[in-house]
């Protein structure tokens, strides 16, 4: 199975006119590193980074970073300042075969509006979490079946296998 991960950015500063500068909140800072060590529990292991060149997604992945393997490759792109899900499909499918697996470090909409093309399928709970909110430093992580040639990124071709929250959830 390859594996995508859909990393929305931690808890930014206030809006301001430089949206792209915007640096994490204290909050963010902290939830960083705490999501990644969740990512680490559950196994997370991309071999590829794909990551928007916006402050406070740059600061995400720098939080998470050192709880995931030290072999895989990074790139910042100034295209993943987006809030469009088209996009962020647009850079998926200009992966080279054979990339592995991957995480999108970006920004909401896009990552949760995608997840949801994406996942034809999965576990009841990860659905209803994304189908809530999606928290920023959320991470939904789909699953895609083995493939002779490439990763479909096709509507309703990936398994949603879980959400998860720096935060565990509220039981009402």
């Amino acid at each position: 199975m390859k594996r995508l991960w859909l990393l929305r950015h931690a808890k930014a500063g206030p809006y301001s006119a430089d949206d792209f500068g915007r640096a994490l909140a204290l909050r963010g800072r902290k939830n960083a590193p705490a999501m990644g060590e969740k990512l680490a529990a559950v196994g997370c292991a991309p071999k590829t980074i794909l990551c928007s060149a916006g402050r406070r997604a740059v600061e995400t992945l720098c939080g998470v970073l050192p709880s995931l393997p030290a072999d895989l490759s990074i790139s910042v792109m100034h295209r993943l300042y987006t809030f469009s899900p088209g996009t962020v499909l647009q850079c998926l499918r200009t992966q080279p075969e054979g990339t592995g697996d991957i995480m999108v470090v970006g920004h909401n909409p896009a990552l949760q509006e995608l997840a949801l093309y994406l996942a034809g399928r999965g576990e009841e709970e990860a659905f209803a979490a994304l189908n809530g909110k999606f928290p920023t430093c959320a991470v939904a992580e789909l699953e895609f079946p083995e493939s002779p040639h490439t990763t479909d990124w096709d509507e309703g071709s990936a398994y949603l296998r879980r959400v998860l929250t720096p935060r565990p959830p509220r039981h009402e």
